[in-house]
């Protein structure tokens, strides 16, 4: 029977195999240049930054919180900067975007080598590295891929977005031995020098062919051969719409919880009683699961909709949010990072093809810009109130069922409002007539 179930599943998802194969290969150049931005980014992102803050605080005698406090301020100036710069990936080329972004986070990085010197290199390096790195990397990455594809949009994000698990899977390593070994200064200037001399070039490289988006991309083709017309949005036409805010409630769940999860996953451990080093090592099916759903996802959105996704992709997060609040044994810590890392693959993906199927691709450098910057400003609330809520007494455990319950509640409404999403564009149509 097993045997059969194997086949079975073989047999249905050879096609969709097959397909991604050919996609892949008629679209490497593009789709490889797009999931390296992606893999770069790592040098923005805090698993990758943390690993120095000991020896930079060290060096300026700086407490957890002075250091908090100067990084949380670059975070979200960073934010802010990038929901006012980040329209320019609509009106610039591509590979104009992406090496600008590089050559930006190789002098951010150059300047992170010095940061022990004064706290006023430290700032505005967290800030190139945060702007540059977290935010533009992924944003030109993300953006291009929704502007080149359409019917294919699913896929393209998908295999791009993987450019961020990878960057987990090895950055962090590398950055520890070289810590280890040489100090954290040689660690950025390394930095610096291998975006410079490797990056840049394989970028430009990689992107002296520009891919023209089909000039039919504001049609969304369904597989069934339907066109439907999808009108552009500008900024000002989507914070009028009240189902950007609606969405909102259920895109942001995954940044926020998983977030403080992550930061918090410690002091988890400490009250359920768990094997620290099991959770490490469950890191590993967490990222499996984040890889093959990514995967998945975009394969589905491209057969059906982003938007049939929204009432399903949070559903694994919110049984792995609830879990510890049920059972206490350490049996379920992988169950728990494969419902994280499910809903983090989804979300990755969804959040590159959603937004683009809602609102059109011709200005979507500035809607996503703005959702970017709410995304920021998620994350870096999200420690701080569940910190808050922790000191007030209220177990980590009992905040995560909460947030589980939350999900379930947003993915119900994201099933509530499906008409209204596949009505937004018949709306700005007789609006702007």
């Amino acid at each position: 029977m097993a045997r059969g179930i194997l086949v079975a599943i073989a047999a249905i998802l050879s096609p969709a195999v097959g397909e991604m194969l050919s996609f892949i290969l008629a679209n490497a150049r593009w789709l490889l240049a797009g999931l390296l931005m992606c893999l770069f980014s790592g040098f923005g992102q805090t698993y990758f930054i943390s690993l120095s803050s000991d020896a930079i605080r060290g060096a300026l005698n700086l407490s957890h919180g002075q250091f908090g406090l100067g990084y949380g301020a670059a975070t979200l100036a960073s934010a802010f900067a990038l929901s006012h710069f980040g329209k320019l990936v609509d009106v610039w080329s591509v590979r104009r975007s992406a090496v600008t972004t590089l050559i930006g986070l190789s002098l951010a990085c150059a300047l992170m080598a010095t940061a022990s010197l004064s706290i006023w290199l430290l700032v505005p390096a967290i800030f190139g590295l945060r702007f540059f790195g977290q935010g533009f990397c992924g944003h030109v990455a993300m953006t291009s891929a929704g502007k080149w594809y359409s019917a294919n949009r699913g896929k393209a994000v998908s295999i791009v977005g993987l450019g961020f698990p990878l960057s987990e899977s090895f950055m962090p390593a590398v950055a520890a031995l070289m810590i280890s070994g040489l100090g954290f200064s040689y660690l950025w200037a390394g930095g610096a020098v291998f975006i410079g001399m490797i990056a840049i070039p394989v970028i430009f490289f990689l992107l002296r062919v520009e891919r023209e988006p089909n000039l039919a991309s504001t049609d969304a083709v369904s597989e069934d051969g339907n066109h439907q017309k999808a009108y552009d949005w500008r900024r000002a036409d989507v914070l009028k719409a009240p189902e950007f805010y609606i969405v909102q409630m259920a895109t942001l769940c995954t940044p926020f919880m998983v977030t403080a999860y992550f930061f918090n996953q410690q002091h988890l451990g400490s009250i359920m009683e768990w094997d620290l080093s099991v959770m490490v090592a469950s890191m590993t099916v967490f990222a499996v699961a984040q890889v093959v759903t990514s995967l998945m996802s975009g394969w589905i959105i491209d057969k059906w909709s982003s938007r049939v996704m929204l009432p399903v992709f949070l559903l694994p997060l919110a049984v792995a949010l609830c879990l510890p609040v049920v059972f206490k044994t350490s049996i379920i810590i992988p169950l728990v990072y494969i419902g994280l890392g499910m809903t983090a693959g989804a979300s990755a993906t969804q959040a590159g093809a959603l937004w683009p199927e809602l609102f059109g691709t011709r200005f979507l450098g500035d809607v996503r810009a703005l959702i970017y910057a709410v995304m920021v400003a998620s994350t870096a609330a999200s420690p701080f109130l569940t910190g808050l809520l922790i000191g007030l007494g209220i177990p980590f455990d009992l905040q995560l069922a909460c947030f589980g319950a939350f999900c379930l509640l947003a993915s119900g409404l994201m099933l509530l409002i499906q008409p209204n999403l596949a009505g937004l564009n018949s709306r700005l149509s007789t609006k702007n007539n």
